[in-house]
């Protein structure tokens, strides 16, 4: 009886460190890292798509998706649009959502802020008229 018990309690302490270490290899080991998808990746695109990225204007038939956990950093998710010749659907998507674009801000980016929220989320868009590409980053704040 108590050899029993202990084949069958090696055989289930085996299980579980199996089971845990394909949880570690397949879910935890790629936690950290950027994620790169398309809108036709149903699991990533229902599940790490920000709201407001989900609803953006699409400015070009060719784009993609990348969301950023935020390891260090705030949490982030843009779309990437390839073949625009400009951005201000996008603008005006902003401006809808009730951001403002901030005065002075960098040269790779227009910054937009919503002014009567302390911390809020920040919108970053980018255009590069060179490679046809726009950018529009939502990184998570709160």
């Amino acid at each position: 009886m108590i050899r029993k018990l202990f084949k069958w309690s090696v055989l289930v302490l085996i299980t579980v460190v199996i089971l845990c270490w394909l949880f570690v290899y397949f879910i935890a080991s790629g936690i950290n890292e950027a994620t790169t998808y398309t809108e036709n990746d149903f699991f990533n695109y229902h599940s790490l798509t920000d709201k407001d990225i989900e609803k953006a204007p699409r400015i070009s038939n060719d784009y993609y998706f990348e969301s950023h956990p935020g390891d260090g950093y705030a949490p982030s998710n843009t779309i990437i649009f390839r073949g625009v010749t400009g951005v201000e659907p996008l603008r005006a998507y902003l401006t809808k959502l009730g951001y403002t674009r901030q005065r002075g801000g960098s040269r790779e980016a227009e910054i937009w802020t919503k002014p009567e929220q302390m911390n809020s989320d920040l919108f970053y868009l980018r255009y590069d008229a060179a490679t046809s590409e726009a950018e529009l980053t939502k990184e998570l704040n709160n």
